[in-house]
């Protein structure tokens, strides 16, 4: 017991800066990722939104319109890309919470496999315990790491100033990220079924 705390001491000790700086880029490019995504849905209803005003209403409601629409634009793109309280932020901080549960959800599942195998259906509570109890672990040094004090405004400061080859690498590892923390939510179910029927 006492390896396994001096074992985590020094995992997390040492190198958690390199922890901090992995998952705020992962982060980060999780944010710009939904920012491309957003854009690309916006550009897609403005055209239509666009068709629809030439083709059903007036030259002169479709200019009243448009630029009513310019007038907003500062409004939304507050309300769209700030880094504290944006849309996009927001939904970042919602996939990258998902993805990273992906990795401990394996452990939850295995629990629930034991569980389930030797004491059979158990109360609702108890099973949402075993589920959330690892994941919520887990997720403690994740949570500190970015979210603690808005750590990750910090950080996006600094990665808006690296180059588009280091936007690229971190673009592959965060697609690599978040396919092996649905991978990992798939292997969990599995373990957990081998579990049973062992």
């Amino acid at each position: 017991c006492g390896w396994l705390i001096w074992k985590i001491n020094v995992l997390y000790g040492m190198n958690r800066s390199r922890f901090a700086y992995f998952l705020n880029a992962i982060h980060y490019c999780i944010w710009l990722n939904d920012i491309k995504f957003g854009d690309f849905l916006r550009k897609v209803s403005g055209a239509f939104m666009s068709l629809v005003l030439t083709i059903c209403f007036t030259k002169k409601f479709k200019k009243r319109q448009e630029e009513r629409m310019a007038k907003m634009q500062k409004i939304m793109n507050k309300l769209y890309y700030d880094k504290e309280v944006g849309y996009h932020i927001g939904w970042a901080n919602h996939w990258f919470g998902y993805f990273y549960s992906g990795y401990p959800v394996v452990l939850s599942f295995i629990l629930s496999g034991i569980v389930f195998r030797y004491w059979g259906m158990v109360n609702k509570i108890i099973i949402l315990c075993i589920i959330g109890i690892p994941i919520l672990i887990c997720y403690i040094p994740a949570y500190k790491a970015v979210f603690s004090n808005d750590i990750y405004l910090k950080y996006f400061k600094e990665f808006e100033k690296e180059d588009e080859q280091w936007h690229k690498k971190w673009k592959r590892r965060t697609w690599l990220f978040c396919i092996g923390g649905s991978l990992m939510t798939i292997v969990g179910i599995a373990c957990m079924w081998v579990v049973l029927l062992m």
